[in-house]
């Protein structure tokens, strides 16, 4: 700032001043959350926590987010407001205007996640967004997983539209939208939750510039964005120059996807390109290039300062390319569904082509990526019907210091509580467990795996409709460890040689769902015989898989 700089801008230069400033942003992305969270109908939000509030500046820049906010959507929420504005264009916004679209092109890559944004006016001047995007518990189509061969037979498409108008709800949509769901109180109750988030937002930024005296927040976001890319940079250039490579497998609805990464470092850049990926898929699996560059500059901010709040700023020295046509860019109108196959497994690439030189920072692949979410619809014994996600993780890859454990990673979506799913479902869980021996071998250990096993106990036969791709590409170590243990999915004990798609589940059919466990990192022979016999001892490894993975027999060091 210069001597001319206005007073009430001088907080700017003080870095106790702006810090606290930039703690307050996230504090009221935080209040927006919880207020999306506390009104959600559905619990794939209340409960799992798929969605992202965001404070953004006047051109959709990202300002700031919520600590617990799923990773893609600030990679894809400020391009979707610049989508929007080339369909309403600033000028024509209104105060009590609210923007909506699920286009997978122009928002978070498939149509279940709805964003809601709603542009901020001070004294009649828009200063501001604040958007919401949340995954719908439902949103028509097939409930096929993965099958689909084209994005018209996923369910109903949102275009650009006015979901608020002058303060008045857009009922001819909203009523056309609603007709197209199974859900549709659970999904006018979200829409609503985000409509208010997006406005408790609104109102703390608005109190933020009133006690600052800001008359646009064009300024502080600038200064954020700036101290941000000089921070992302200086980690980058600690980064040796090079192309680094590696590929990973995905399984597909029918054969495989080959996913393959080069991490291109120069200076303070960094590109991520695919070429040389799988074209597009006939399939769901198909990943609009919104979601891969989300899901590609995640784990490097991970790498790089995963500390550093999230804004614009983070991701201005990367840049994300992949071939148009090809499974990591693929064109409308493929089927999109299943797009987190690829996008939940870039970070595995990315890890792998880095191991070498950033051993101390990468992960064993994780088990809870591809993250899965099963949807069980159909009716209680009274007729009553529902449609219900059961979203799941498995281990994580061993972390860079320290084992594995089970939780989400890449996405940070919490499992969805037993307890919930029973109250809401005719479905009663006979096990839920984690599973011995399943976590990849190494001097850190990945996550072990969990197992379900669900009954029908309706009358009538119900829906389950899965995607799970890891029963052939189990998640592997880095740097010398073992892969964790594969998918496993059964009805009635017969493992399911396909487990995609949509299955009937008959009235006291026992539905078994075993997660895969996360992989290793580096070599097994390098684990501490401590944490070898504190493995066993909580139940995360047995004696036999001491023996076999770690060559360590129990017996032997007992009877010394």
């Amino acid at each position: 700032m210069s001597a001319t700089t206005p007073d009430h801008l001088r907080f700017l230069d003080d870095p106790i001043s702006l810090r606290i400033t930039w703690d307050r942003l996230v504090s009221i992305s935080e209040e927006a959350a919880a207020t999306l969270v506390n009104m959600a109908f559905s619990s794939i939000i209340r409960e799992v926590g798929d969605y992202s509030c965001l404070l953004m500046d006047a051109s959709g820049s990202s300002l700031a987010q919520p600590k617990t906010s799923v990773p893609v959507f600030i990679g894809t929420l400020p391009a979707t407001v610049r989508h929007l504005l080339a369909k309403f264009p600033a000028e024509t916004l209104k105060p009590g205007d609210a923007l909506i679209t699920n286009d997978p092109w122009l928002g978070t890559g498939h149509l279940n996640d709805v964003t809601v944004v709603t542009p901020v006016f001070r004294a009649g001047k828009l200063v501001a967004f604040t958007g919401a995007a949340a995954h719908m518990s439902d949103i028509g189509g097939s409930l096929n997983m993965g099958s689909s061969r084209d994005m018209f037979e996923e369910g109903f498409l949102i275009p650009p539209s006015k979901l608020m108008i002058a303060g008045q709800v857009n009922q001819q949509l909203l009523d056309l939208f609603l007709a197209n769901v199974r859900s549709p109180d659970q999904v006018e109750g979200d829409l609503h939750a985000m409509l208010a988030a997006n406005q408790i937002g609104a109102n703390g930024l608005l109190g933020l510039m009133e006690d600052l005296q800001l008359e646009s927040v064009t300024p502080l976001a600038e200064k954020i964005h700036s101290l941000t890319e000089i921070a992302m940079r200086k980690a980058i250039e600690a980064v040796p120059d090079g192309r680094y490579e590696a590929a990973v497998d995905i399984g597909d609805y029918e054969g495989d996807i080959h996913l393959n990464v080069a991490v291109i470092v120069e200076g303070s850049n960094i590109t991520i390109d695919y070429a040389g990926s799988s074209a597009e898929s006939l399939f769901g699996s198909n990943c609009p290039m919104s979601f891969t560059y989300a899901y590609s500059v995640y784990p490097l901010k991970c790498l790089l300062e995963p500390h550093l709040p999230n804004n614009e700023g983070c991701f201005k020295s990367i840049t994300v390319t992949a071939p148009e046509g090809s499974i990591a860019n693929a064109r409308p109108p493929c089927a999109v569904e299943m797009r987190n196959r690829v996008g939940h497994m870039a970070h595995a690439a990315i890890f792998t082509a880095l191991a070498d030189i950033m051993p101390d920072r990468v992960m064993g692949h994780s088990g809870s990526a591809p993250v899965t979410c099963d949807v069980f619809a159909g009716q209680f014994d009274d007729g009553r019907r529902f449609v219900e996600s059961l979203c799941v993780n498995g281990g994580t890859g061993a972390r860079p210091a320290a084992d594995g454990i089970v939780t989400g990673f890449p996405g940070n979506m919490s499992s969805t509580p037993v307890e919930l799913i029973e109250s809401a479902t005719p479905l009663l869980f006979l096990q839920k467990s984690i599973v011995p021996d399943s976590g990849g071998a190494g001097r850190y250990r990945g996550g072990v795996a969990q197992r379900m096993v669900i009954r029908n106990t309706s009358k009538y036969p119900l829906s389950h409709s899965m995607f799970y791709s890891r029963q052939k590409h189990a998640a592997e170590g880095v740097l010398g460890a073992a892969a964790g243990a594969p998918n496993v999915v059964a009805i009635n004990g017969a493992s399911l040689a396909k487990p995609v798609g949509r299955h009937d589940v008959l009235p006291g059919d026992e539905v078994t769902i075993q997660m895969p466990g996360g992989g290793g990192k580096m070599p097994v022979a390098e684990r501490d015989l401590n944490a070898i016999l504190w493995d066993v001892q909580e139940g995360y490894i047995t004696e036999a898989g001491a023996l076999r993975d770690y060559g360590v027999n129990l017996h032997d060091l007992t009877r010394g």
